[in-house]
């Protein structure tokens, strides 16, 4: 069953639907400690702004957790410099909700992120939604 998310729609910044894996590591849980497994889990990327993502993941994240997050952007309109870029970005869970099987959907906002960073991801979306 799909999730109807635009009710939620409280971003500054269009989002594109995409499919990427992510790499991330809970910083700074604001109510819980988390250990899990001592080590980085992966989740799916479900879309992508400048100014956050949704993910899926099998973990249960309170609004507010603080997530250290690695991802490979591929853009392949963009020059050679730039078609591969690896982000390493801060954000914060601001949303956590049922996924279509079981999973958590997270609504991250990027509070520690490079300009350059930011500027590769808005070149992403102008390039998915031309």
């Amino acid at each position: 069953m799909k999730q109807n998310y635009s009710n939620m729609e409280k971003r500054k910044s269009e989002r594109v639907e995409v499919s990427f894996t992510v790499t991330y590591r809970v910083n700074k849980p604001p109510t819980i400690f988390m250990l899990v497994g001592g080590k980085e889990v992966c989740a799916l990327m479900m879309d992508l702004s400048e100014g956050g993502m949704a993910l899926l993941t099998e973990y249960e994240m309170p609004a507010g957790t603080e997530l250290s997050i690695k991802f490979t952007l591929i853009n392949f309109e963009a020059d050679k410099e730039h078609y591969v870029w690896l982000m390493e970005i801060v954000g914060k869970v601001i949303y956590c909700g049922p996924g279509e099987k079981g999973e958590s959907r997270l609504g991250i906002n990027f509070t520690q992120i490079e300009k350059k960073d930011r500027a590769a991801i808005a070149d992403f979306v102008k390039t998915i939604k031309a």
